[in-house]
């Protein structure tokens, strides 16, 4: 009887130490993954868009949504071998005649603009 009552007592006060460490769930917020999958929103689009622009991409690579006509780099219509990671990497770092573009845009115009490119990519 004694033990029991210990190991009650024991989960009584480990009780409101879970609880201290436990994270509220909003269910108001989407998971990032459900976020992904919906898509970048207008304003977002427009936002890429504008960033895609004001770095001069469209100077060096086809993305027709963004009015970008260049002939220096790779196409981004129609290029299916590359993932958000990929794209990130190379804005990030760059590669051969395309500068690296971290530490110059932050990291989030740069994954907005990833997934701007992913997006609208033909």
């Amino acid at each position: 009887m004694k033990s029991g009552l210990v190991a009650l007592g024991a989960a009584a006060l480990c009780a409101p130490v879970v609880g201290a460490f436990a994270t509220p769930v909003d269910p108001t917020q989407q998971p990032a993954e459900e976020a992904a999958a919906a898509g970048l929103t207008d304003e977002q689009k427009a936002e890429a868009k504008d960033l895609f622009g004001a770095w001069s991409c469209s100077t060096c690579h086809v993305l027709a949504e963004a009015d970008g006509y260049g002939y220096i780099g790779p196409s981004l219509d129609g290029n299916d071998a590359m993932d958000k990671a990929f794209v990130i990497a190379r804005i990030s770092n760059g590669q051969g005649a395309m500068p690296g573009f971290g530490g110059q845009m932050t990291e989030e115009e740069i994954d907005l603009l990833s997934a701007y490119i992913m997006e609208v990519k033909k």
